[in-house]
C-alpha cells in the first residue's frame, strides 16, 4: 500500500497568488485507487511531488508556515498509512482526513461548512454571550471584516473556496488579514467593483494600529472560547503577538476653561448651540460614558445623584454609579425640565461630536495640546477645540477631580471604572503642579 500527496492545478511561472487544494491519493493491490482532498492549499509554483511538500528556498513564505504545511501532509499520511485497512473507499478516506483537521467531528456528526468558519463562531459568540451593546456593535463589525477580506481573496486574489476555519488558521494568516486591514482603504480605489456595495465611510479611511489592534483582541477572545468550549485546539495567537494599544497623555479643559464655555453667550452661534453646549458641560459635571448620558432618564435622579449603571462594562460588574449633582449640573437640568421623560434632549453622537468643535472654537478654547496620531502614532500639537470629543466631557470631569482630591478608587467610583483599573491609569496624568507637591514634601 502507497499513500501519495498530489495537487491538480498548475499556475504561471511568476504567480504566487493562485492556491491549489493537496490530494492524498491511497493505492494498493487489488486495483483500490481512491482519493480525497484536504483543507491543506499551496501555490503550484512552491509544491515539490518529490519532496510532498514546499520546493526548498521558497521564498516570501515564512518558515514556520513551510514548516506547518510539510508537517501536516506528513502527519496525513501516517495517520492514513496507520488506519488503512482492505475494503475501505473514497469516504472513509475523506472522513479520516477531516478528523485530522477537525478532531471529533465523526463523534458529533459535523457540520464542518457551519461549525468551523471563524465567522460561524463569531456569529455564536455574539448570540450566546452576554454582551454590552457597544462590544455587541464591535464585534458584528468584526464579522463584516472577516466575511469581507474572505470574499476578497476569493474574487479579488482568485484562491477559490478561501475561508478561515478556527481548526486551520494560523499565525501567518492573523499577519495577512492584519495587512488587508492596514491596507483596504487603498483597495477601495483600486478595485472598485468589488466595493461598489460596501459604504466608504466604512472601508476607505485609514485604519489605525489601536484599531486594528481591537479587532484581533476580539478574534482572539472568540478562538480562546471555541478552545474553552473543546471545539478547537488551535490557537494562532500563541504564535502571534497582538500590538498593545497606545495612548496619548490625556487633555482636558481645566476648570477655567470649562467655566468660560459654560457662562458664554452663544446667542449668536444659532438655537441649537446653547442646547449642546449644556449636554456638553452637564457630562463634565458627573463623567458619563456618551452612550450612558443618552439613556439618562428623571428616573435616574435619586436624591439629589445621579445613578446609573454603565452599559460598557454592565456584564462584567452590575455596578450602580451614583454622582451627587453640583449647582451648575441642577441649573442645567431646571431648564429640561418640562421634558416628559429624558434628562436632556435626545442627539445623535456624530452630531455631538461636531457642534462640540464648533463651540469650543467659538468661545476660544485654543489652547495646544499634544495628542498622539493614531494611524502613524506620532505625537503632534493641535488646539484643544480640534481635538475635543464628547470623551473630553469625561477626561474634563476626572482629570479635575484627581488634581483636587488624588484617590483613584473614590474617583473611579463616580466615573465607572473598576478598581485599579488600567484604563482609568490613562486619565490619570499627573501634571507639574502635583509633581511640584510631592518634591515639596522633602523640604
Amino acid at each position: 500500500m502507497k499513500v501519495t500527496a498530489f495537487i491538480r492545478k498548475t499556475a504561471a511561472k511568476n504567480n504566487i497568488t493562485d492556491q491549489a487544494r493537496v490530494y492524498f491519493r491511497v493505492r494498493d493491490i487489488g486495483g483500490v485507487d481512491i482519493k480525497a482532498v484536504s483543507e491543506l492549499s499551496i501555490n503550484p509554483n512552491h509544491w515539490s511531488p518529490e519532496r510532498q511538500g514546499y520546493k526548498p528556498r521558497v521564498a516570501l513564505v515564512s518558515e514556520e508556515k513551510k514548516m506547518n504545511f510539510d508537517k501536516d501532509v506528513q502527519q496525513i499520511t501516517h495517520l492514513i498509512t496507520k488506519e488503512y485497512h482492505r475494503g475501505v473507499d473514497g469516504s472513509w478516506l475523506k472522513g479520516l482526513i477531516e478528523e485530522y483537521h477537525h478532531p471529533g467531528i465523526n463523534a458529533r456528526g459535523g457540520n464542518r461548512a457551519d461549525e468551523y468558519l471563524l465567522s460561524y463562531q463569531i456569529r455564536k459568540y455574539v448570540e450566546e454571550t452576554p454582551l454590552a451593546d457597544e462590544s455587541r456593535k464591535h464585534h458584528l463589525d468584526n464579522l463584516n471584516k472577516v466575511l469581507r477580506y474572505e470574499r476578497f481573496r476569493h474574487e479579488v486574489l482568485h484562491q477559490r473556496g478561501f475561508h478561515l476555519c478556527i481548526d486551520t488558521v494560523t499565525a501567518d494568516d492573523i499577519r495577512d488579514f492584519k495587512l488587508w486591514m492596514q491596507e483596504e482603504h487603498r483597495y477601495v480605489d483600486i478595485y472598485p467593483v468589488f466595493y461598489r456595495n460596501e459604504v466608504r465611510r466604512n472601508v476607505g479611511q485609514k485604519r489605525s494600529e489601536n484599531s486594528m489592534s481591537g479587532s484581533l483582541y476580539r478574534i482572539r477572545t472568540v478562538i480562546k472560547w471555541c478552545v474553552k468550549r473543546r471545539l478547537t485546539r488551535n490557537n494562532p495567537f500563541d504564535q502571534y503577538q497582538i500590538a498593545r494599544p497606545m495612548y496619548g497623555d490625556p487633555f482636558y479643559l481645566t476648570l477655567e476653561e470649562r467655566d468660560k464655555v459654560y457662562y458664554a453667550d452663544l446667542s449668536g452661534m444659532g438655537a441649537t448651540y446653547p442646547v449642546y453646549r449644556d449636554i456638553f458641560m452637564f457630562q463634565c459635571l458627573i463623567g458619563c460614558r456618551v452612550s450612558d448620558l443618552n439613556r439618562l432618564t428623571k428616573a435616574n435622579i435619586v436624591d439629589g445623584f445621579v445613578e446609573y449603571i454603565p452599559q460598557k462594562t454592565k456584564m462584567e460588574h452590575a455596578n450602580t454609579v451614583r454622582v451627587p449633582l453640583n449647582q451648575k449640573a441642577r441649573d442645567i437640568l431646571e431648564r429640561y425640565k418640562d421634558l416628559e421623560n429624558a434628562l436632556l434632549p435626545r442627539f445623535s453622537h456624530f452630531g455631538y461630536n461636531k457642534k462640540i468643535k464648533e463651540i469650543l472654537k467659538y468661545v476660544g478654547i485654543d489652547r495646544t495640546v499634544i495628542v498622539l496620531d493614531p494611524k502613524t502614532r506620532v505625537d503632534v500639537a493641535k488646539p484643544l477645540y480640534e481635538v475635543a470629543s464628547t470623551h473630553t466631557a469625561r477626561k474634563t470631569f476626572i482629570g479635575n477631580l484627581y488634581r483636587q482630591v488624588k484617590d483613584p478608587n473614590l474617583i473611579a467610583s463616580m466615573s465607572g471604572h473598576s478598581e485599579g483599573s488600567r484604563a482609568f491609569a490613562r486619565y490619570r496624568k499627573i501634571d507639574d503642579e502635583m509633581k511640584k507637591e510631592l518634591v515639596s514634601l522633602l523640604d
